[in-house]
């Protein structure tokens, strides 16, 4: 390999090189939105409930007082917004939904 071959190719990498970073640096960050706990739409049976609510220090203790029925044994009630939702522990699945009686 002669030494004009050699040099050229190396001048082509190092411009390879500093090229990349300068490509990767222009690029915006991405802006993404990500939905609130609590969002706006109204939760129905058969929809996936937040994952927080599968979690057993969300689960209502004292249902039996509150006038509903037992839950499954993979499921456990919760309160979200102005409604008791049975929700499956496995897979967050709303069962049963029930108005928050005032």
């Amino acid at each position: 390999m002669n030494s004009k071959t050699l040099i050229a190719s190396l001048a082509l990498v190092a411009g390879i090189a500093t090229i990349s970073p300068i490509v990767q640096a222009a690029d915006p960050p991405q802006k993404t939105v990500q939905p609130g706990v609590n969002n706006s739409r109204s939760l129905v049976k058969g929809d996936r409930a937040p994952d927080m609510y599968q979690r057993s220090e969300k689960a209502v203790k004292n249902w039996k007082a509150k006038g509903l029925k037992a839950p499954s044994a993979d499921a456990q009630w919760v309160q979200i917004n102005d409604k008791y939702m049975m929700v499956k522990i496995t897979n967050g699945t709303i069962v049963d939904v029930t108005p928050v009686e005032r």
